[in-house]
């Protein structure tokens, strides 16, 4: 019955009308995706280009735009062939694939300037940042006392780049986190590339991501997902530098990819990390508005890896050598685009992605995708769109954009899932829907509004049987948030409601309340941040990720639970446009609790505090 009220509500929305622009970004990721890691990642990305914007007149710093589109890319190196440079953004507009939507969130990231290819290289033309950080909580965790933790409570980072016309980048990390040694499993990383030198399009010493097709056969680093009423197409931008603190699936050692042809590129690969060996090839053919490739990759474990024997690992990889092999495709026919990839597995277990994506103009967009993993199909560095760990899932998904009368905008994604094996907390074939949609409206220059939906279907098994006796039952999350922000001049205010309702068939019933407010100054040297909020959830099931200002390499979005207010205070300074100071102050009270988290990351009282400083100089 849920499930076909759920049908009902999304055909109804959208059954009569045409489609509008998507609004999405890194709050929205995460909340909706719990994935903090992308979400630094991409925070990192934004803060950098909001600091450097994009010359859109750079044809070979856009082609390593991962926020663009292949066809898009395309289309915009054409038009400056055709046409001249670009002598304003809202040019855009009359290239094919650029709409309201892409110029909404490209507009503050990119410029359009006269641009010159240098005669030569001048080492005094580099860019060079340094950035550093230190801070930590303020109280003391049970495992400091207990000697579970090495080290202490500060994490301090660095982090050196040099930039050389966009074809030449260098970059040395050290970070050392919360509970470790200094000098002990501290995270160092690097990386030395080399962009559209001659024939070759990329050469990559250190560590580095590899993301192809649609995530199936090859994809490492950064995690595809898709934001409310976006599309499950993955644009997999080949070899590209590592996140610069994402300490998981990255690869280190030599990459490249160069071009045989104006239509055919070839890369190859190796990397060698913590027991693994990652080698292989990807050959990709680009003519018109066809792309084609072909991947495959070659692992090598040094130890065939422990895997509990428990019953949803039955088909878990068990070996220490595993082949994949997969080919993918993009083909845009005027405002449509259909694309997909197919895999086989080390077992010849096959697995496929694919969809259509249709835009109507100005108006917005409509897809629809399906995706099909074989039970026995495991593979170590896939990430397509999926709700599961792939094995065994299949589903498909509906995602539209549509605007409505009086100047309101929504957007949606409806998908069906089913797994045909066992899973974890899924111990028999299950079922679910995610449904998430969001309303939207720009009242003037002044003011904006957004009410989103969220409800997430699924079977699990009931807790707290006896561990010899599995039973399922149907349970069902729905979040609520109402937002609305007015900015002007200097000043932005927001404000937040939120209320999340969990049950069960078992019984199980959590609700959880946020009520959010942020206030914010910024003049040219100046920025100051506070947000506050209130909140009151019963249970895990009911948890609430609350989303703050941040700073870069130090992005954190708290997971909320139990009653409280958690608020914080960040100042930032830049002197010029050289050396920017900046501090953040955490504060987190919960009344009546005699201590703060579990196990060995436990605080004893209701209060908990953080505090990090910030240095970026530019020179």
């Amino acid at each position: 019955m849920v499930l076909r009220r759920v049908l009902i509500l999304f055909v109804f929305l959208f059954a009569s009308a045409t489609m509008a622009q998507v609004d999405w970004g890194v709050e929205q990721w995460v909340e909706e995706s719990g994935d903090e890691e992308t979400a630094a990642e991409l925070n990192d990305l934004l803060i950098e280009l909001q600091r450097h914007p994009l010359n859109l007149n750079d044809t070979v710093a856009v082609k390593k735009m991962p926020l663009l589109t292949p066809f898009q890319i395309r289309a915009l190196c054409n038009y400056i062939i055709l046409y001249g440079q670009l002598q304003s953004t809202l040019e855009l507009y009359f290239i094919p694939g650029f709409d309201s939507s892409t110029m909404m969130w490209l507009e503050p990231l990119t410029v359009a300037k006269p641009f010159e290819e240098p005669h030569r290289w001048r080492l005094s033309d580099a860019r060079h940042t340094l950035v550093s950080a230190m801070g930590g909580a303020l109280e003391r965790a049970v495992g400091y006392d207990s000697g579970r933790y090495e080290g202490d409570r500060l994490r301090a980072l660095g982090v050196y780049s040099f930039n050389l016309y966009d074809k030449l980048s260098v970059r040395l990390v050290a970070e050392k986190d919360p509970t470790e040694a200094w000098g002990k499993q501290n995270y160092y990383s690097y990386h030395l590339m080399l962009n559209d030198v001659g024939r070759i399009e990329r050469l990559v010493l250190g560590r580095y991501n590899l993301q192809y097709g649609q995530g199936l056969t090859l994809w490492t680093g950064l995690r595809p997902f898709s934001s409310i009423g976006g599309s499950t197409m993955r644009f997999g931008s080949g070899i590209r530098q590592a996140a610069t603190f994402f300490e998981e699936d990255y690869q280190e050692g030599l990459a490249a990819k160069i071009g045989v042809s104006p239509h055919l590129y070839v890369s190859g690969f190796y990397s060698k990390v913590q027991g693994e060996r990652l080698s292989g090839a990807h050959v990709d053919y680009r003519k018109g508005n066809l792309l084609l490739g072909v991947t495959a990759s070659w692992v090598a474990l040094d130890t065939i890896p422990a895997v509990r024997e428990y019953a949803y690992n039955q088909n878990r990889f068990r070996g220490d050598i595993q082949f994949t092999m997969g080919l993918d495709w993009a083909w845009q026919w005027r405002s449509m685009v259909v694309y997909g990839e197919a895999s086989l597995g080390e077992n010849g277990s096959p697995a496929a992605v694919g969809g259509v994506r249709i835009g109507v103009g100005d108006a917005g967009k409509i897809g629809l995708s399906g995706r099909y993993f074989h039970p026995q199909y495991y593979n170590l560095h896939a990430q397509p769109y999926a709700i599961g760990s792939l094995q065994g899932e299949q589903g498909c998904t509906l995602e539209a954009e549509s605007r409505l009368p009086l100047g309101f905008v929504v957007v949606g994604n409806l998908d069906l899932h089913r797994f045909s094996t066992l899973r974890y907390g899924s111990y028999a074939p299950s079922s679910g829907a995610w449904l998430r949609m969001r309303l939207q409206r720009q009242w003037g220059s002044r003011w904006s509004t957004a009410l989103r939906y969220t409800m997430r279907l699924k079977e699990r098994n009931i807790p707290n049987l006896d561990s010899t006796l599995y039973l399922g039952e149907e349970s069902l999350r729905e979040q609520w948030v109402a937002e609305a922000n007015y900015g002007e001049g200097v000043w932005r205010f927001g404000g937040r409601v939120e209320y999340v309702d969990f049950s069960s068939e078992s019984g199980i019933e959590q609700r959880g309340y946020l009520l959010g407010m942020l206030a914010r100054y910024s003049n040219k040297a100046l920025q100051a941040t506070f947000g506050a909020a209130l909140f009151d959830v019963d249970g895990y099931y009911a948890r609430i990720y609350y989303n703050e200002s941040n700073l870069q390499y130090a992005w954190s979005i708290p997971s909320l639970n139990g009653q409280g207010i958690r608020s914080y205070l960040l100042l930032r300074y830049s002197f010029g446009t050289k050396l920017t100071l900046a501090a953040k102050y955490t504060l987190m009270y919960m009344p009546g609790m005699e201590s703060i988290g579990s196990g060995d990351a436990e605080t004893s009282g209701p209060v908990r505090q953080s505090m990090m400083l910030y240095l970026r100089w530019h020179f």
